[in-house]
């Protein structure tokens, strides 16, 4: 599985398994990274709203691999709204990590956090923001750019207004909690979708119905649900500083039959996400 890709619009390969870096520190972060490099990984999300990109980039520089070889994503934080704000945080992103590029830059959200879903939609501020972001590509600084939590009409707005079309949206999207009408709509725009929390944030872990499932093919409940996104074509980053847990993550050697895959479309819908309930996580809400 850690060698196996997408190809975005652009050509550009990306790796169909990443590592997730959402709340860890710095130190966290960098010894995650060597960790999962030392195990096979060569793709790596962060976001300037996590707060670790330096420790991407201590770990980078630490993981006895070339830059070259991975694949390194970073989000536009989600209340930075106008074009020189989003330069200068690519600019601060890029001296973070001591990069000379980022490989993948998304727009961490449609609305700034305490917004999220409401009313506001900022349409017109997320072409200023999508405007950078086509520069910073020009510019080299990026290798590809794309979208985070956008709904159909957000993205549609980017679309009408682009010169270089969205490569990616990164949404919430798992077992029991899988926007197919979304997805559908991406993947019929040439936009890849990538999974974050695809594994619930763990409240799927104790589901009878999905345990039960993950027993027949012999395999565990966090993996079985791996398996179901990338079998839906999309990219999956789950979040661990755990390294057995990296490994265990990338053992995806097994098939989801198409009968088993349409009984996990329609697993009733997770209500409660436990501690993790409190999205969208920088809302304050």
């Amino acid at each position: 599985m850690l060698n196996e890709t997408f190809k975005l619009a652009n050509g550009i390969e990306i790796p169909k398994l990443g590592l997730g870096t959402w709340l860890l520190d710095d130190e966290q972060t960098a010894q995650a990274v060597r960790d999962a490099v030392s195990i096979g990984y060569r793709h790596i999300d962060t976001a300037q709203a996590y707060m670790n990109e330096t420790g991407v980039g201590e770990g980078i520089r630490s993981c006895g691999v070339a830059r070259e070889e991975l694949f390194i994503t970073t989000k536009v934080a989600a209340e930075i709204k106008n074009y020189d704000a989003v330069m200068q945080s690519i600019d601060e992103s890029l001296a973070k990590m001591g990069l000379d590029y980022i490989d993948l830059l998304i727009i961490h959200s449609p609305q700034p956090w305490k917004e999220f879903r409401e009313e506001s939609r900022y349409f017109e501020e997320n072409k200023e923001v999508w405007k950078a972001m086509e520069d910073a590509y020009k510019a080299g600084k990026v290798k590809a750019i794309g979208l985070s939590n956008f709904l159909q009409d957000d993205v549609e707005n980017i679309l009408a207004n682009c010169e270089i079309k969205p490569m990616v949206n990164q949404i919430l999207a798992h077992v029991s909690n899988t926007p197919l009408e979304l997805i559908e709509f991406c993947q019929k725009n040439e936009i890849l979708v990538e999974a974050y929390s695809p594994i619930a944030h763990g409240a799927i872990l104790d589901h009878t119905e999905v345990k039960e499932l993950a027993d027949q093919y012999g395999v565990s409940v966090a993996q079985l649900c791996l398996r179901y996104d990338i079998q839906l074509g999309l990219v999956v980053i789950p979040k661990t500083a755990n390294p057995d847990h990296m490994r265990i993550n990338a053992d995806l050697h097994f098939v989801i039959s198409e009968e088993d895959m349409e009984s996990l479309k329609n697993v009733e819908q997770i209500q409660n996400y436990g501690e993790h309930s409190f999205f969208p996580v920088f809302g304050g809400k």
